[in-house]
Parts: C-alpha cells; sequence; structure tokens
C-alpha cells in the first residue's frame, strides 16, 4: 500500500511539471542553440539541465497559485493541487527548489544565460500569474515573454550576446502564443468566465478575438521572414517556418470571418505544430551550417 501511494505522489509531483510542455519549452531552447551554429557537447549537457528544471520549478509553482483557478475549471480541476493529491506548499517549495537550482546552472555557461532563465521565471510567476492574469485580458503577452526566454537562453548559451536575431526568434514565439491559448480559451469560454479569467474572448468577444489572432500571426510570420534578413538563416529555416506559418494565417483569417466555438479547437490544433516546424527549421539550419 505505502508503495501504491508514494507512486501515486510521484505521479503527482510529475504532473505538477508539465513535462510535455517542459519538453516543448526545452526544444526551444536548444533548437535556437544549435541555430546559433554551435555545438559544444558540454555546454549543450548544461543547458538542457539548467532548461529542464527551470521550466519545471516554474510551472510547479504556477500551478500552486494557480489552484483557486483551476479548481473552479472542468479542464483543469484534476491538476494536482486543486484536486488535493499534493498541497499547495509542497508545489511551492518543490517549484522553488527546481527553479532555482535551474538558474545556478544557467549561470556555470555565462551572465546571460542566467539573466535569460531568471526572465522566464519572473515573467511567468510574477509579471503574468500573480500581477496580469486576473487583471488583464493582455496578460498573455506577458506570458508569451516567459514562453519566449528558453529559446533567449539557447541563443545566449551559445553566442554569450543578445542580438537583433534572438529578440526576433522571440518575437516569433510572443506572436504565436496568442494562436495557441486564445484559441484554447474560446473552446473552454464558459470556463474561463465561471472561474473570473479575464481572457480576451471573455472581455470582448470570439469575433473580435479572432480578428486579433489573425493579426499576432501576421507579425509571427513578419518576424520569421525578418529573421532570414538579419540573422545567420538560409533556405532550410525558410522553408520549413514561412510556409506552416502562412498556412495559418490563411486559416486564421478565413476562420476569423465565421468563428465557432467548435471551429476553436480546429484552429487550436492546427496552430500548435507551427512553433516546432519553425523552431526545426532553425536548429536545421544551424547544423546545416556546421556541417559545412
Amino acid at each position: 500500500m505505502q508503495k501504491v501511494e508514494l507512486k501515486d505522489k510521484l505521479t503527482s509531483f510529475l504532473c505538477l511539471t508539465k513535462p510535455k510542455q517542459t519538453f516543448l519549452l526545452l526544444l526551444t531552447s536548444v533548437f535556437t542553440y544549435l541555430g546559433s551554429g554551435s555545438l559544444d557537447p558540454d555546454v549543450l549537457l548544461v543547458l538542457v539541465a539548467a532548461m529542464v528544471l527551470s521550466i519545471s520549478g516554474t510551472t510547479a509553482v504556477n500551478m500552486a497559485l494557480d489552484a483557486d483557478i483551476d479548481e473552479l475549471m472542468s479542464r483543469t480541476k484534476e491538476r494536482p493541487v486543486p484536486s488535493g493529491k499534493v498541497s499547495r506548499i509542497e508545489a511551492l517549495l518543490f517549484g522553488f527548489f527546481l527553479f532555482s537550482l535551474g538558474v545556478l546552472l544557467a549561470y556555470k555557461i555565462n551572465l546571460l544565460t542566467a539573466v535569460a532563465t531568471s526572465l522566464g521565471v519572473i515573467f511567468d510567476l510574477i509579471v503574468y500569474t500573480l500581477w496580469t492574469k486576473r487583471r488583464t485580458p493582455l496578460s498573455i503577452v506577458f506570458g508569451g515573454v516567459a514562453g519566449a526566454a528558453p529559446s533567449l537562453a539557447g541563443w545566449t548559451a551559445a553566442t554569450g550576446k543578445v542580438d537583433l536575431a534572438a529578440v526576433l526568434i522571440m518575437l516569433i514565439t510572443i506572436a504565436w502564443i496568442p494562436s495557441h491559448i486564445w484559441y484554447i480559451s474560446i473552446y473552454f469560454l464558459e470556463d474561463y468566465r465561471r472561474a473570473g479569467v479575464p481572457m480576451l474572448p471573455v472581455v470582448i468577444g470570439v469575433e473580435r478575438t479572432a480578428k486579433v489572432i489573425a493579426l499576432s500571426v501576421l507579425v509571427m510570420i513578419a518576424s520569421e521572414v525578418l529573421l532570414m534578413v538579419v540573422g545567420p538563416f538560409g533556405p532550410i529555416y525558410g522553408l520549413l517556418a514561412v510556409p506552416p506559418t502562412a498556412a495559418l494565417l490563411y486559416k486564421a483569417v478565413k476562420y476569423s470571418r465565421n468563428p465557432t466555438i467548435e471551429g476553436a479547437r480546429r484552429m487550436y490544433k492546427a496552430a500548435s505544430p507551427i512553433e516546432g516546424a519553425v523552431f526545426l527549421g532553425i536548429a536545421l539550419d544551424g547544423l546545416l551550417r556546421v556541417l559545412h
């Protein structure tokens, strides 16, 4: 019985880290590192450890801070904290330990990587979760900075600097976030309304939100093209990044003309892999430069 209880507890702590989300954010960091044209296995190993710890730890603290909201929403009420499988203080301590260790490891690479990692923690927990999420529908823009921080950490780990290419890579993620978050919030509109979270479709309606999402995808594709101009990226990156985003833009504009709740779920699924395609293009382009 004790072994079963221990296994359940460990599983709950693992759920606090949202492994799938952590893995995807980790990939943006690793792929950006590779995209810079660097391939130092020692630095890459430390970067992976730092990102896994900082991202998963931040997510665990976020889950603790949002437990009161999560218990009001059908989509999230079974998460470890609102379901009572893990206490709020356990989640806070667990998360704080992980992200602190992650920032320390990032510092072993260089100061800028530690700053970029800390930026992700601060924007996620303080600016997004504690300050803006319950106050403004634009909260996910600030959350987008947190989501883009791992890519910045990957770039600084490789180059030791923050330049226009790094900023554009971050902007790609920030501009993608609305399609990832607001489409699913349209689908779960009543959940967010019941929980009192001022998501954009709750505040301004579904039709206007759909138009804002289409605009954000336009910013995303513009950032991708500009990255080819100012960065070291060539046709491999361009082919993997621009056409899928252009297809998403077409679908977003089409959806904005006749938005539906059910259609929002399909748009969410269409938007989800686009970020991966862009960063895969960044990584492959960098690897090709190294090999040649």
